[in-house]
């Protein structure tokens, strides 16, 4: 082996840019762009998630989430590369303008014009043409693996629309990968962000959990209301000191909503102050029905699963995440030995984008799990009346009356 010699605290200078390609999703915390990293004629794709100037301690707290976020390294979680910092007087006047229309802090979103692509390429030219507007603000952006595929949200938003939903497998498996990755990251960090658009799924059918944004990695010490209100536990609710349960009430609603079709602390956009306020006490005193006893064709067993996660006293949810994942495949998904995988979700994917039209053998070789009692494959659900019974149809009506 050669002597390379005393290498300790080797550094390298590199000459790194971005080039914005699109916008490819937007929140309470930021824009997310997708963009080319060009890096020594060598050109790669990541995504770019924007968070605004923050205030000393609150960059000092970004920093030190983004040194554990960049050392999350699990199949199920988007993998971080770090941050990048940006003066506002050196970026184009348009692009802080789709920046300045985010609510930060709110989950709230607007409809906006698109990004034109390559606009940072021009940063120089316009940074020259308004010396007048410069300031000492800047934009931080985490640089993030980019993921090709869509998000749950999204795919669950698509099932609804053609008024169906997820077979109660499919659902399973999703939120059984996220549980492993939350088994995973709770031994640095707490999410607090649990949501069906942080959950990411690739064109191979892996899942995975994004945005640790505003994760914290002592919840001891904060007591501050973040996330959004629709999966928020009721501990978070109550700005109450957190922990690693908060994301297993969140799964348990994200889960709730996929395999009923009912988002059980769903908020209609227009609510704000008291209007909000009354919501958000309701939650806090709602009772939630049992998935089984809102829609019968839920599993008992996956029924009890959700409802141990939707528990209001988190003393007695699932303690861990680990506990979650294992009785999901232990008792659900692998209890009569073959269930989903990351292949038999992307089979399922390319059957839906295919409108369930003619799927190919080997599409349904990987489905085998979704066969009924008389071995015909049951690949999606309906959403109708006749689907619910009556206490679904009566708290489905109680939700739109609130």
């Amino acid at each position: 082996m050669a002597d390379l010699g005393d290498i300790t605290g080797l550094r390298f200078n590199s000459s790194t840019s971005y080039v914005v390609v699109d916008e490819i999703g937007r929140g309470g915390m930021g824009i997310v762009f997708l963009a080319e990293k060009h890096s020594e004629g060598v050109v790669d794709t990541v995504a770019l998630k924007t968070i605004r100037t923050l205030s000393p301690q609150q960059l000092d707290k970004l920093k030190k989430e983004a040194n554990i976020a960049t050392c999350l390294r699990h199949e199920n979680i988007v993998k971080t590369y770090g941050l990048e910092c940006i003066p506002f007087s050196e970026l184009p006047p348009e692009f802080l303008a789709e920046v300045d229309k985010v609510r930060y802090g709110s989950e709230r979103k607007e409809q906006v014009a698109r990004i034109v692509p390559g606009q940072l390429a021009r940063t120089r030219q316009l940074m020259r043409a308004n010396q007048a507007a410069r300031d000492d603000r800047k934009l931080y952006m985490m640089v993030m693996d980019y993921v090709e595929g869509t998000d749950l949200g999204a795919l669950h938003r698509a099932h609804v629309k053609r008024q169906i939903i997820m077979p109660c497998m499919i659902a399973a498996f999703i939120v059984s990968r996220v549980a492993r990755a939350l088994a995973y990251a709770h031994q640095f960090i707490v999410h607090r962000d649990i949501s069906p658009e942080n959950v990411l799924i690739n064109t191979q059918g892996v899942v995975k959990l994004s945005d640790f944004g505003i994760a914290v990695t002592d919840p001891s010490t904060s007591k501050v209301v973040a996330g959004k209100y629709t999966y928020m536990a009721p501990e978070q609710l109550r700005a109450e000191v957190v922990d690693a349960r908060c994301d297993i009430y969140a799964l348990g609603l994200v889960l709730y909503e996929l395999v009923t079709g009912i988002g059980p602390h769903r908020l209609p956009p227009e609510l704000t102050g008291d209007a909000l306020d009354r919501r958000l006490n309701a939650f806090l005193s709602m009772q939630i029905p049992a998935p089984i006893d809102v829609r019968p064709d839920v599993p008992k067993i996956l029924s009890d699963i959700i409802n141990k996660m939707l528990v209001a006293d988190r003393n007695s949810r699932y303690p861990r995440a680990l506990d979650l994942a294992n009785h999901l495949e232990q008792k659900y998904l692998y209890a009569s030995g073959f269930g989903p995988t990351n292949n038999a979700l992307a089979a399922y994917w390319e059957v839906f984008q295919g409108d369930f039209q003619n799927p190919t053998n080997d599409q349904l070789k990987q489905l085998g799990f979704l066969k009924d009692a008389d071995h015909a494959f049951v690949l999606k659900r309906s959403v109708t009346a006749k689907d619910y019974t009556q206490l679904g149809l009566d708290w489905i009506a109680r939700l739109r009356g609130q």
